[in-house]
């Protein structure tokens, strides 16, 4: 007879598994397999250490956990708890039909080990409940919803025949303006957009500008320093927030500190900023020798962030864009690959001058290193929005694989941390949405539902509401399309969803989703707060589908899509391949079971 399922059992101290919600407030997670039928929390009694007849004892408290998740493969416990003395010791008692044991960190125990039960120190440990080290992002980065702009791609309106032009390359200019950007401010804000994201807008030989020339001046392709204070200003008064593109990684070859190390070599006073292998870095017919320095492309060499004279010229960039033209927070490309030494001292002197800034990165793969309230407060979430759209764009996820990979990436952080995230489905680094979905609209209103339920800051990529399409770098960044007419329209449905998480920020903006039913071709979600409950209820099939949802009959409740009252009687009946959102109030002293 096999014993319980250890091989699966995964807890980490100071983590996304164990983290402080609050200045009081412990939350504590533990996965495990099927088997286990029971978890217990181990942890310090207010007591302390006890005397009894014999000697002394380490008195616990026991709490109980609760499932949150249960996929396919893992059950996901969760509990909080508020330590009386601000710091933890703990450790869990499982519970299989086969045998009970007690997991810590020095790993596998009985339960009856007596020895064990006194050394403390073999315990799961989080030393100390600091309040400076709860991780919080600006309040209202969760509250917002960001729209990104490629500004040379979205609009000149000077240009009578914009947006025909069929080359997207990189030295393809369109002549997109911050000018252009400014007059679509009432367009954006009618749509619910409460943030622009724009792609980088430094002086920079091409139409992407990520090879930055001068970060200290405006690209004269876009206009002036004045265009972009008024664009600044216009968009603060209607309550859009303004990110900008840092590119503090990278520097475009154009640039006067990489030109002067072209041009003197080792005796440049710039030869440090770079992370230059050998000299020269061209030959005799001043050919580049791109193996001779590291670059993210060979007109694009790294920047050495390590080098205290970079430092100090970049923390000045990031600065003044703040104080001289009141820009909202940095989006860092490629901050991965930037030392975290700078990222900690750019970070201490942005949240010295501008407290509520916001610092998000790009990194595509799991970024706890970077998240631990010291360098970024959130990064691009690309790995929540995957399993979405390999769900239901790609349709090469079955449900029970969507359900494993969402809340594994969801679970990756901590709900805190979650909140300042920017989670995306597509962008000018991805395929177009319309595309991905493969042209299909009730797909792609679906992932675009899917993505306003998300807890933190979500972002659309511009003319994600007029189904343009594109794969990869360059067909993704085609220019905006304003005078003509598109069958294919998502702007009503993006006006709705923005108004609804608007005014249920705390609904759809919660960090917990309980999956009530999930099935090959079904899938029905809940987020709830105490007064009130949304379910999402998603048909995949090509049939019509009777849904009995024993917590909903006989109740009255709101279609949110359609904005119309609804009396749910002994089942629901979806159509085929469509999707319901409704929203409940959740009846007084309610108990809700997490499955």
């Amino acid at each position: 007879m096999n014993g319980l399922n250890r091989q699966a059992v995964y807890h980490k101290a100071n983590s996304a598994y164990a983290y402080m919600k609050d200045a009081q407030t412990m939350c504590l997670t533990l996965r495990t397999a099927h088997d286990v039928e029971s978890v217990v929390l181990l942890t310090d009694h207010p007591d302390g250490w006890v005397k009894d007849e014999k000697s002394y004892y380490w008195k616990k408290t026991k709490i109980g956990m609760k499932k949150i998740y249960q996929t396919a493969l893992y059950i996901y416990w969760q509990v909080e708890h508020h330590p009386s003395n601000h710091q933890m010791r703990y450790g869990f008692l499982l519970e299989a039909e086969q045998e009970s044991l007690l997991y810590i960190e020095r790993g596998w125990f009985s339960p009856e080990d007596h020895f064990i039960e006194n050394d403390i120190n073999s315990y799961f440990a989080f030393p100390y409940m600091h309040e400076s080290e709860v991780i919080q992002a600006p309040s209202w980065v969760n509250e917002t919803i960001w729209y990104q702009v490629m500004p040379d791609r979205f609009y000149d309106p000077g240009n009578l025949s914009w947006g025909s032009s069929k080359h997207f390359g990189q030295y393809d200019f369109h002549g997109g303006t911050l000018d252009g950007i400014r007059e679509k401010l009432p367009y954006l804000k009618n749509l619910g957009i409460s943030g622009i994201y724009l792609t980088p807008i430094f002086k920079s030989p091409t139409a992407h500008k990520y090879d930055t020339e001068d970060y200290m001046e405006i690209d004269p392709h876009f206009g002036t320093k004045e265009s972009f204070k008024s664009l600044v200003d216009a968009a603060h008064a209607l309550g859009i927030r303004v990110l900008l593109d840092g590119v503090f990684n990278h520097i475009g070859d154009q640039s006067v500190f990489f030109q002067d190390v072209l041009k003197h070599g080792e005796q440049s006073i710039y030869k440090d900023w770079f992370y230059i292998e050998q000299f020269p870095l061209e030959d005799s017919e001043d050919t580049r020798i791109v193996d001779h320095y590291r670059h993210f492309t060979p007109n694009m060499p790294k920047l050495n962030t390590i080098n205290k004279e970079v430092q100090t010229y970049l923390i000045k960039v990031a600065l003044y864009w703040i104080e001289e033209y009141n820009i909202d927070g940095w989006r860092l490309d490629v901050a991965n690959e930037i030392d975290h030494a700078f990222l900690r001292i750019l970070r201490t002197r942005l949240k010295d001058v501008r407290p509520d800034c916001y610092i998000v990165g790009e990194i595509w793969h799991h970024a706890d290193a970077w998240l631990q309230g010291d360098q970024l407060d959130g990064v691009m979430n690309y790995p929540l929005g995957k399993p979405i759209l390999e769900w239901i764009a790609a349709n090469r996820l079955s449900t029970f694989e969507f359900q494993e990979q969402f809340v594994h990436a969801l679970l990756q952080y901590s709900e805190n941390v979650n909140r300042g995230m920017l989670t995306l489905l597509d962008s000018h680094d991805a395929p177009r949405l319309y595309e991905y979905a493969d042209y299909d609209r009730e797909k792609t209103a679906l992932c675009l539902v899917m993505l306003y339920l998300l807890p933190g800051s979500i972002c659309l990529y511009y003319g994600t509401e007029i189904g343009i399409d594109g794969r990869e770098d360059p067909t993704n960044r085609k220019p905006m399309q304003w005078a003509k007419e598109f069958s294919i329209d998502f702007k009503d449905l993006i006006k709705r969803l923005s108004s609804l998480r608007r005014s249920n920020l705390a609904l759809f903006t919660g960090n917990q989703f309980e999956f009530l039913e999930v099935r090959e071709d079904l899938l029905i979600l809940k987020k709830e707060t105490k007064t009130q409950a949304l379910y999402l209820l998603i048909n995949q099939s090509q049939k019509p589908q009777c849904i009995e949802i024993t917590e909903l009959k006989n109740r009255k409740g709101r279609d949110l899509l359609e904005q119309q009252s609804i009396l749910i009687g002994d089942e629901v009946v979806l159509a085929s391949a469509s999707y319901k959102i409704y929203k409940f109030e959740n009846k007084q002293n309610k108990m809700v079971t997490k499955y």
